[in-house]
């Protein structure tokens, strides 16, 4: 699966661009490294102390570099699977070919439209409720008065 060159922005291009350069010069380091015990081999068939101590601690720092490498070369390549997901999610489309991410700018007015119209909505219900809630208590009145007048005849 391969990504887009688009999608890299200058952050992520910029580590990446990091990362490389370190990895290539670890490996120009190991390189040197075995290149010069190469070199002084052949013209003496053995080490000083001293000349070999030097050696193993370059070589345990390059074995530490090139361990850090590995790391990053790991890290960078779970961002790499990371950016490729992202990628395919966001260039999914529905059957009109329409990003499934997109959301259309006249949707968002027509849900703020929506939302003022059911505000409406219930404003006006409210209203209606009062206007029955004084028509009941107005009939029970009536109902009341009428019951009183019943008595008294």
């Amino acid at each position: 699966m391969e990504i887009d060159p688009s999608v890299i922005t200058s952050s992520n291009g910029a580590t990446i661009g990091l990362y490389t350069i370190l990895i290539t010069l670890s490996i120009s380091l190991a390189k040197i490294v075995e290149f010069l015990i190469k070199k002084a081999l052949p013209q003496k068939k053995t080490l000083s102390e001293d000349e070999f101590d030097k050696l193993e601690d370059i070589y345990a720092v390059t074995e530490t570099i090139l361990k850090k490498t590995e790391e990053d070369t790991e890290i960078i390549e779970e961002q790499h699977e990371w950016l490729n997901e992202l990628y395919r999610q966001h260039s999914k489309v529905d059957g009109d070919g329409i990003p499934l991410w997109y959301v259309p700018r006249s949707f968002i007015e027509t849900q703020k439209e929506i939302v003022t119209i059911l505000l409406n909505i219930s404003s006006q219900m409210d209203k209606y409720t009062y206007v029955l809630d004084s028509l009941l208590k107005r009939l029970e009145e009536i109902e009341r008065h009428t019951r009183e007048r019943e008595k008294h005849n």
